[in-house]
């Protein structure tokens, strides 16, 4: 009975002589020992994979897109469980939280053996003004270790840093083709005609809630289009018809248009276009009055009489 509680004693002092770290026995005791905590280098684990969606529905994500779910699945390549996993993910633009925030947290619920995997889910926005390719966050990993000595467990708290790889889509969904302006000229207090086409391009998905808004800085007002939901592959018309700004200055002036939508898991999408128009105000410009003589004053009456009495051919021939 001594001999094994001599070697519990000697693990504990082993272990505590390491590192900093935060300890926990069977009875939940737990030591003097507290925060900061070291990261573990080198890491305890690896990034196995990462997508837009779930395991079951894996989706692409592009620049604009909101409330998106991210999966993240990291390895256990240590030699001991972890348990009490908790995941936060230090975002940077174009990425934001729900909220708008820069950090998005994760728990994962039970444990991890060693060179066993666990997935978590992060909800994450992504800014209009993002480039698309490979984006690189670094992801901090709170967990607890599992050591098991004689007659008691521990729970080693520790902290890991990983790089995780996400990446956006080039592409969107719905795409807007076709657009149309006319006039493509057009005086202020005018009216200006926008037309064009969308089609859902996502194989074998219906989208939900579309809506389509115009604006321009040059609009009175901007328009929103409602169109409801759009099918595979068919095509979607749209038109509006504004009214330009009074006193507006002389220019070229952008128009925007967005479609945002809904796909059946409730993830806002949306796609974009943009295009131009000129604004000219038309100036009066009075008729030029031309300056005549006596003599061409006579001239011309000779002519008109020439074309009375003998045509207008004659007049033609004297005149030349």
């Amino acid at each position: 009975m001594i001999k094994k509680r001599c070697l519990t004693i000697l693990l504990l002092t082993l272990i505590a002589s390491c590192s900093p770290l935060l300890l926990f026995d069977g009875s939940a005791r737990v030591s003097a020992q507290g925060p900061p905590y070291f990261p573990l280098q080198p890491s305890w684990f690896t990034i196995v994979d990462t997508y837009w969606g779930s395991s079951d529905t894996k989706i692409n994500a592009a620049p604009g897109d909101t409330n998106i779910p991210f999966t993240v699945t990291i390895r256990n390549i240590s030699n001991s469980t972890v348990t009490g996993i908790s995941e936060t993910l230090i975002l940077q633009q174009p990425f934001t939280n729900m909220s708008g925030g820069q950090f998005a947290n994760s728990f994962y619920e039970g444990s991890i053996s060693p060179g066993s995997t666990g997935s978590a889910q992060f909800v994450l926005n992504i800014g209009r003004d993002a480039t698309s390719g490979e984006h690189v966050l670094t992801m901090r990993i709170d967990y607890l270790s599992v050591a098991s000595g004689v007659g008691s467990t521990l729970y080693i708290a520790q902290e890991a840093e990983v790089q995780v790889p996400i990446l956006i889509a080039s592409t969107h969904y719905v795409t807007i083709y076709s657009v149309v302006v006319s006039p493509k000229q057009v005086q202020p207090s005018g009216n200006i005609t926008i037309s064009g086409n969308m089609v859902n391009t996502a194989t074998g998905s219906s989208f939900y809630n579309t809506n389509v808004s115009i604006s321009s800085p040059a609009f009175s007002k901007t328009t929103s289009i409602f169109v409801g939901q759009i099918d595979p592959n068919i095509p979607r018309p749209f038109s509006a018809t504004f009214q330009i700004q009074r006193n507006l200055p002389n220019g070229t002036y952008t128009i925007e248009i967005l479609v945002r939508y809904q796909d059946s898991s409730n993830i806002a999408h949306v796609s974009s276009s943009a295009t131009t128009f000129v604004v000219q105000q038309q100036t009066f410009q009075p008729p030029v009055m031309k300056t005549t003589g006596p003599l061409e004053i006579l001239i011309d009456f000779l002519q008109r009489l020439f074309r009375f009495f003998f045509g207008s051919s004659m007049a033609t021939i004297w005149r030349d």
